[in-house]
């Protein structure tokens, strides 16, 4: 039953989009051992001028958050960066899952009940759960990916200059906002150009979106002070291919259901050292301390979620017959997105789960069409049962073991040196990277990593004597290197070694290892 008021429609929106927002912030998390780049993000945005913001992988994403930041500052509220930066992601998540049931039930013609199971879904997947509480590009994305799928879709009652020129702004803005974006928005949207035989409309399309994009990229190019071409700026900011293509399933699967909780076993924990020799899970596997014996009923819940999803996939094979061909356009564009993209990532980035996450929505919609719609009312518990159980796992598994520092790696390691540590100080360590970003975000000494800026390691060791009033810091990781770090970079840590000796220096324990300290972190480079 369609409402009967716009204004009816609106206020049941509003207050939907209102108990969004208090779902996100209950489950807001004190731990961020899963961070990645959220904290370079937030120093950024806190300490750099805005011409060093636009990284040609998201050109306008840190320019506008550093510009709201400001913004929130100057009519006197008083925020952390981080912390705004997460409220930006639970605001647009609330406003993409609105705009999702909306987009699903007036313009895919789904059932009511679909579109909001399809939604819930979204919601409760781990990694969008987990996103939209986070200093991340991505929710942001979704919401502009989305939008601009939805004009796509009107389009075919509205095939007029304008209504392409719109399309022309958003999907450039939101192809600079996060650069992948390119490949829904210019390789497999613009198809239902070509199926309405517009193709004037395809060309302006193109020719204008190309002028709005490779134009500022042009103009930040022609403001910045480096010494590449401008090709090499317009195509930059990928990711080195690291990892095997083979796993792309596991992470599309844990990007669904949490696997934090898998790390208190160790079963769990060696294959996915011999699987992934390049991640670096000690965060992950210190964070699995609390789990218990709530890993067991966990391990349930999975089985019972895989026996329900394998139930799904027979009954809709059973009933393939009533599958609607009425949407068979949009899904095949829905597929071609996820085909595309899937298969960029595995080429560039198989096992990251962050840009995977840009899939969430698509993989979910399909879902709903391919095993949900066939489902017959007296089948409906299934699917109910079915979410029950992520939303479990996703819980209890997931975002609950997020909500207690004690646990957060990185703070642990690094709480003494952000409480004692001065603007004249250094901090060397060796990785990884996210670790590193905590650190700069939390202290003002200089943390120096050896994986990407060894020979700024080497260089502070040999002239270490000569500071003036500073004290430099190894981190724990100097001495026992992670496992993935090693395999990515092959640093010989004893080069360090060796000028530790050769110059006199002497160690001092500052810090680690008493009675409830769980690690000897840092060590004070003493001189002669």
């Amino acid at each position: 039953m369609k409402l009967a008021k716009p204004a009816n429609k609106f206020i049941i929106y509003l207050a939907s989009f209102l108990l969004l927002e208090v779902f996100f912030l209950t489950f807001f998390p004190a731990n961020r051992t899963e961070v990645d780049d959220g904290y370079w993000y937030a120093a950024d945005i806190r300490d750099s001028e805005f011409v060093k913001l636009f990284n040609p992988r998201f050109l306008l994403f840190l320019p506008i958050i550093k510009l709201g930041y400001q913004a929130v500052s100057f009519v006197g509220i008083n925020i952390d960066a981080y912390n705004f930066m997460c409220i930006v992601s639970i605001i647009f998540s609330g406003m993409t899952l609105i705009l999702l049931y909306d987009t699903l039930y007036n313009h895919l013609k789904f059932h009511r009940k679909n579109a909001l199971i399809i939604t819930a879904f979204v919601a409760i997947s781990y990694e969008y759960w987990r996103y939209s509480v986070e200093a991340e590009v991505y929710v942001m994305s979704m919401f502009f990916i989305l939008l601009a799928l939805r004009i796509f879709l009107k389009y075919k009652y509205i095939r007029k200059f304008g209504h392409v020129f719109t399309l022309c702004i958003l999907a450039s803005f939101t192809t600079l906002l996060y650069k992948p974006n390119f490949i829904p928005l210019f390789v497999v949207f613009p198809l239902l150009f070509l199926y309405y035989r517009k193709i004037s409309h395809l060309i302006v399309y193109y020719s204008i979106s190309a002028m709005l994009i490779v134009g500022s990229f042009y103009i930040v190019y022609t403001q910045l002070p480096l010494g590449g071409t401008f090709p090499e700026y317009l195509f930059g900011g990928t990711n080195q291919p690291i990892g095997n293509p083979a796993a792309s399933a596991l992470v599309i699967a844990s990007n669904i259901m949490s696997v934090l909780w898998v790390f208190s076993f160790e079963e769990a924990t060696s294959f996915i050292i011999n699987g992934f020799p390049h991640k670096v899970i000690e965060e992950e596997v210190f964070l699995a301390q609390q789990v218990g014996n709530i890993k067991y009923f966990l391990l349930l819940v999975l089985t019972a979620s895989i026996i329900l999803f394998g139930w799904l996939v027979g009954n809709a094979i059973k009933e393939r017959k009533a599958f609607s061909i009425s949407r068979f356009r949009i899904l095949l564009v829905l597929f071609l997105w996820v085909l595309l993209y899937g298969g960029f990532l595995m080429v560039m980035d198989p096992t990251s789960n962050e840009p995977w996450l840009m899939l969430q929505i698509p993989i979910i919609i399909l879902f709903g069409a391919l095993l949900i719609e066939p489902l017959k009312p007296k089948q409906q518990w299934v699917i109910y049962g079915f979410l029950l159980l992520i939303f479990i796992n996703n819980s209890l598994g997931g975002m609950n073991l997020l909500k207690d520092n004690r646990y957060d790696f990185y703070l642990q390691k690094s709480k003494w040196l952000i409480s004692n540590t001065t603007d004249k100080d250094y901090i060397i360590s060796y990785g990884p990277v996210s670790f590193i970003r905590y650190m700069r975000y939390h202290t003002e000494a200089e943390v120096i990593n050896l994986e990407e800026e060894r020979e700024s390691a080497i260089n502070l060791l040999q002239n270490a004597d000569r500071l003036n009033g500073g004290k430099v810091y190894l981190s724990e990781n100097i001495f026992h290197p992670p496992r993935a770090i090693l395999y990515r970079s092959r640093f010989d840590v004893g080069q360090l070694f060796d000028i530790y000796e050769n110059k006199g220096y002497r160690s001092e324990l500052v810090w680690g290892r008493e009675k409830e300290e769980q690690f000897t972190t840092y060590k004070l480079i003493m001189h002669n």
